[in-house]
């Protein structure tokens, strides 16, 4: 038996907000929803990219530490990451500067409305422009 497909399920304080900056300003698209009128459970899916998210009750999330989403990263590998960091920036959202790592990726970050860390990086031969 073989794995072929991981989505991840994040957990999200607004549903609604969530899927409006996904599908609006990072071009996914909603292929399924639960919760009429206000979704609780949501698939988004971009260029082969499967993810969901769930919106818990307000007190469960109120439980979660402050930096818990600090140490979880989502990380992409688009076909064009500069073409992507353009677009993006272009389109005021707060993506970090290109930088080209020790591990050979030219990568940049964003953050999603509710904090969770979006990396989006391409290999390559270039030298590295960040130490770390």
């Amino acid at each position: 038996m073989h794995l072929k497909q991981l989505t991840p399920m994040l957990s999200v304080v607004d549903l609604k907000r969530t899927m409006a900056f996904y599908c609006d300003e990072l071009g996914f698209a909603c292929t399924g929803k639960f919760g009429d009128p206000d979704p609780v459970w949501c698939h988004l899916e971009r260029d082969g990219v499967r993810l969901m998210f769930n919106q818990p009750p307000a007190a469960e999330m109120a439980e979660l530490p402050r930096r818990a989403k600090d140490f979880q990263v989502f990380y992409f590998y688009p076909d064009d990451v500069e073409g992507l960091h353009t677009a993006w920036k272009t389109k005021g959202l707060p993506v970090t500067d290109l930088r080209v790592t020790v591990y050979q990726m030219k990568e940049f970050e964003l953050r999603d409305p509710d904090g969770i860390w979006l990396w989006f990086g391409q290999g390559t031969a270039e030298p590295p422009t960040a130490t770390e």
